[in-house]
């Protein structure tokens, strides 16, 4: 008997508890439905083909923000062609302006659909910009010689050829011209400077694209940031005139001008020619 007492009580308890807690949840029910009411966006609200009414403004940000991220376009700069000259026209980019879109949606009449709010993202280079740059403030020539070494000057002059610097920017030989293996960059081997000794190694003669740059951007009175001679004298440019390079030692200058600049290169025959313009 006492059993079954027991039992009764354990069951009113436990109808007890699911009771409340369907009440509990009737009036979580109610008084989300009655914000969305209030609150949310209007009924029949509609962005880009999706329902929106009833939701609340968190929820929208979440899904404009999660549209932004599937419509976000970046822009493109204009690209001057490093062998050829030939200049692609730039292209604008755009995302959505989250807040704005939000602030739209929540204020929208019932019965609409909207598109998002757009901002467009400008480029930094442009074609404008580069017909600007018509005047030459530094060059410098060097000769050299043929085989791989000569290659893999014509290489690395093809590489920083044609390369704007935004002022203040810093520009870094390595960051050009890097990675050297034969199988990245099609550098051959050709003799290099190691300590006291000059010896075999994936481009060779490219300190001399250093130098001839890093005399360029002396005579264009441009900052230089890093530079370093090499550990013996080079028969192409006087003693203290030199700048060598390497995975760890690189040839930077900063872009100390109000404008942008550009470096350019050529090899004629067996002269090596960097000028810089603005």
């Amino acid at each position: 008997m006492k059993k079954l007492i027991l039992f009764s009580i354990k069951g009113t308890t436990f109808s007890l508890i699911v009771i409340l807690i369907m009440t509990g949840c009737l009036a979580f029910n109610i008084r989300d439905n009655y914000n969305r009411l209030k609150y949310g966006v209007s009924r029949g609200v509609y962005l880009e083909g999706t329902l929106l009414e009833k939701m609340l403004e968190h929820e929208v940000y979440a899904y404009v923000l999660s549209l932004n991220q599937d419509n976000f376009t970046k822009p493109r700069n204009a690209y001057l062609d490093f062998s050829t000259g030939t200049t692609l026209p730039e292209v604008c980019g755009k995302k959505i302006d989250v807040r704005a879109t939000v602030q739209l949606i929540m204020e929208a009449e019932p019965y609409t659909c909207h598109d998002p709010v757009y901002v467009v993202l400008d480029p930094e280079i442009t074609v404008d910009l580069y017909r600007g740059i018509n005047k030459k403030i530094g060059s410098f020539m060097t000769g050299f010689g043929g085989g791989n070494r000569g290659e893999n000057i014509r290489l690395a002059a093809y590489l920083i050829n044609n390369t704007p610097v935004a002022p203040g920017e810093v520009f870094s030989f390595n960051r050009k011209t890097t990675p050297r293996k034969l199988d990245k960059r099609d550098y051959g081997l050709a003799p290099i400077i190691v300590g006291d000794s000059i010896v075999p190694g994936y481009g060779g003669g490219i300190c001399q694209v250093a130098t001839t740059l890093y005399n360029a951007v002396k005579n264009a009175d441009l900052e230089i940031v890093e530079r370093h001679p090499h550990s013996m004298p080079v028969d192409y440019v006087p003693r203290g005139m030199d700048a060598t390079v390497s995975y760890h030692l690189d040839f930077k200058f900063r872009n100390n001008r109000d404008n942008f600049i550009m470096v350019k290169t050529s090899c004629w025959g067996y002269r090596l020619v960097v000028e810089i313009w603005e």
